[in-house]
């Protein structure tokens, strides 16, 4: 036997006749039929139950079928990663990011793929986390990065944690807490919170509370709350509210001496991981690697 003949038995089963099987292999049916009798007389036994119009399988065609699937599928797979293989940077990649991970990867991811494989298409994606999650499954999306919690127990993901990542207090430059050399929670209060998602966490909300004590009501002191980072950004860069999440959400505009990080009376030890998202079983495109090794390395306090 080879796989032409799991071919043709495969076609038969589909199609529920030798004529229609041949058609769709271009065989003449004498043909196809000799193919199936081979595989018949090697296994010394009858494979479809030739009696009435559409052709059904014995209980040994039934095994050897569900047998024979699974090597052509097995044999699609190892083409399709043998052609992947085959040229590292090239192809096109599919990337849903929740917000933090847009704020942190989008514009880096871009310009290093720009600069480093020119032929390698990057598409990114957003939007909740339940819809990316959709279009994974979909095989819309090659993967997705997006805050772990937000993932529900799926046996069918494939989920790599990115490491962690502070949570902290940031402002502009000028703001009139920015060069205190510890911001009491009293002074922290005389100003509007912006918080992005994981910011009010319940986790992080009991954490802050604990931290402050009681008086803190971090959920109260919250008065902007979005899932697009930038947008608290930007306000934060233009106004005297404060962003409450992770740290590195903002490097941009820190590392553009445009904000900066509060000091706090002790560390605040609550952090914010994500996790690169793939589906179970199926072969990746290499440039997906670089891909995760890219936020695997930006994803990450600096």
């Amino acid at each position: 036997m080879n796989l032409q003949h799991f071919e043709h038995l495969l076609a038969v089963i589909d199609t529920g006749s030798f004529s229609r099987a041949a058609e769709r292999l271009h065989l003449t049916q004498p043909a196809l039929s000799r193919s199936i009798q081979a595989m018949e007389d090697e296994l010394g036994g009858a494979l479809i139950d030739r009696a009435g119009k559409r052709k059904g399988l014995t209980p040994l065609g039934a095994l050897v079928a569900s047998r024979a699937r699974r090597v052509t599928i097995e044999v699609s797979e190892m083409k399709r990663s043998a052609a992947l293989l085959a040229d590292l940077a090239v192809g096109a990649v599919r990337l849903a990011l929740g917000s933090a991970p847009t704020a942190v990867l989008a514009l880096p991811l871009l310009r290093h793929v720009a600069e480093t494989y020119p032929r390698l298409k990057v598409q990114l994606v957003g939007g909740p986390a339940e819809q990316q999650l959709a279009a994974l499954r979909d095989r819309a999306v090659d993967a997705m990065v997006v805050h772990k919690r937000l993932l529900p127990p799926a046996d069918d993901l494939d989920v790599r944690l990115l490491p962690e990542m502070r949570i902290g207090f940031v402002c502009r430059r000028d703001h009139p807490l920015c060069g205190a050399n510890a911001v009491s929670l009293s002074r922290l209060r005389d100003y509007p919170l912006a918080a992005s998602g994981i910011g009010l966490s319940r986790e992080a909300a009991q954490s802050l509370d604990a931290y402050f004590g009681k008086a803190m009501h971090i959920s109260d002191a919250v008065r902007f709350q979005s899932d697009e980072a930038w947008c608290l950004l930007e306000l934060v860069r233009s106004s005297d509210a404060i962003f409450l999440g992770a740290v590195e959400t903002a490097r941009t505009l820190i590392d553009a001496r445009e904000l900066v990080e509060l000091r706090m009376p002790k560390p605040l030890r609550l952090t914010s991981q994500f996790a690169f998202i793939t589906l179970e079983g199926v072969t990746e495109a290499p440039a997906l690697e670089i891909v995760h090794a890219f936020c695997a390395e930006h994803m990450r306090d600096r």
